[in-house]
């Protein structure tokens, strides 16, 4: 029996003329409540057994192991687990917050196996302190059944002599792998923190792919050089592509950012980094005129005359990519605005309670926005369960035909809640100038 509150609404439904009824006497009035006691009880008893095997299976075994095969079991139950539970319960906030705590356990345990690695193979620990971020739904606190890596990370500068005769014979050959000749003896602090955090970025990235957290395919991860670096490479990147228009960041890498979150390590290191980067990117009306209108002008899957616009020929045939034509706009737009308003918190629907709060929108643009979120992570997460392609792939792409008209009315009011929302933005950032 979920564990929400239809089980009282119905309670109350079945015993309304009961509870007008002032003729009952107190041994009826005990008989009924304890109907619905024992109901409660039922409910909160399955609930703890669900929160005991969580802990005991997932979160007591990913703290005592050392094997990165274990963890992926981990891993494969905790999805298992979770997907009986979104059957049971259909509650999107308890799937994202299963994983996040799931998955950050996780990650934590893999990046505290890697220092060891890092150790043992003469590199030692890590020199200075750094932060592994999660970006994407991992940063927002967005997480569903099926998750790539998506992360960044951050370390400090130090400019004394700490490295072992192992570390710098390995920096000095990376880079001389990369064309730019390097002797042990002649290489900076700079390099070889460079280096570590190079070999340490390569070893996290194949042991989280290891145990479950596919590899980015976009090259979101520290292991590709522009998503890893000093605070002041960090720094000097966003200045580079905000201010000069310039550097190794593209402006998609700008808004992927935006949503950075703390793992494990130094959060004090991405905050700072952070505070920058916001006022840098706020700062600069031209950068953030051009993001809000890329969100602006992203289409929906809705026709002219409220039909969906699916695929007409190929594998998807009849589809529609419920991820590009609903989700993805939804998220970008709430982004924006958020961003534009000077609100920094990363997860969509926290971003869409402040909105409201600072009275940006109003109450019926809150609950549309919050609904179409539901509805478009419902159907992702159901698509996850059920549909794949021919690779093991989790589909983004949806049928219209095989949902029921209510469901295709559910999904048309998402829709259009987002392209009223995105007018909405146009009026009151743009001033209703044509893009």
């Amino acid at each position: 029996m979920p564990l929400n509150f239809s089980i009282i609404e119905s309670f109350i439904e079945k015993h309304r003329e009961d509870m007008k009824n002032t003729a009952m006497t107190r041994q009826e009035r005990y008989r009924i409540l304890s109907e619905l006691g024992t109901t409660l009880q039922t409910v909160l008893k399955d609930y703890e057994v669900f929160e005991t095997e969580l802990n005991t299976l997932v979160i007591e075994t990913i703290d005592n192991t050392s094997s990165y095969e274990e963890l992926r079991e981990c891993h494969e139950r905790a999805v298992a687990g979770v997907i009986n539970f979104f059957l049971e319960e259909d509650t999107i906030v308890d799937v994202h917050d299963l994983f996040r705590i799931i998955r950050d356990k996780i990650a934590i345990k893999v990046l505290e196996l890697v220092e060891n690695e890092m150790v043992l193979q003469g590199f030692g620990k890590p020199p200075v302190d750094y932060v592994w971020a999660g970006l994407g739904s991992e940063g927002r606190d967005e997480q569903t059944m099926v998750t790539d890596q998506d992360n960044m990370l951050v370390y400090l500068e130090r400019e004394d002599d700490f490295a072992s005769r192992e570390l710098r014979e390995q920096c000095a050959q990376l880079l001389t792998e990369k064309g730019s000749p390097a002797h042990p003896d002649r290489m900076t602090p700079k390099q070889i923190l460079d280096g570590y955090f190079e070999i340490f970025s390569q070893k996290t990235t194949d042991r989280l792919d290891e145990v479950g957290f596919d590899k980015c395919k976009g090259g979101v991860m520290p292991v590709n050089e522009r998503w890893r670096g000093s605070d002041k490479d960090w720094r000097k990147r966003i200045e580079e592509r905000i201010t000069f228009d310039r550097g190794i960041f593209e402006p998609l890498d700008i808004i992927i950012l935006t949503d950075a979150r703390s793992v494990i390590g130094s959060k004090t290191i991405l905050d700072s980094f952070m505070e920058y980067f916001f006022a840098m990117l706020t700062r600069n009306k031209h950068v953030m005129k051009d993001f809000i209108q890329s969100a602006v002008i992203m289409p929906s899957a809705l026709t002219f005359f409220g039909g969906f616009k699916v695929e007409k020929e190929g594998e998807n045939k009849d589809k529609f990519n419920i991820k590009v034509l609903g989700w993805s706009p939804l998220i970008l737009s709430v982004r924006m605005l958020s961003l534009s308003n000077g609100i920094f918190a990363t997860n969509t629907l926290r971003r869409i309670g402040i909105l409201r709060e600072r009275n940006i929108i109003k109450k019926e643009m809150e609950s549309a926005l919050m609904d179409a979120y539901f509805t478009f992570v419902r159907y992702r997460i159901i698509n996850q369960i059920n549909s794949r392609d021919e690779n093991g792939r989790a589909s983004n792409f949806l049928k219209p035909d095989m949902l029921g008209p209510d469901e295709q009315e559910r999904l048309r009011r998402a829709m259009k809640s987002v392209e009223a929302f995105q007018k909405f933005i146009q009026e009151t950032l743009l001033f209703g100038q044509p893009l």
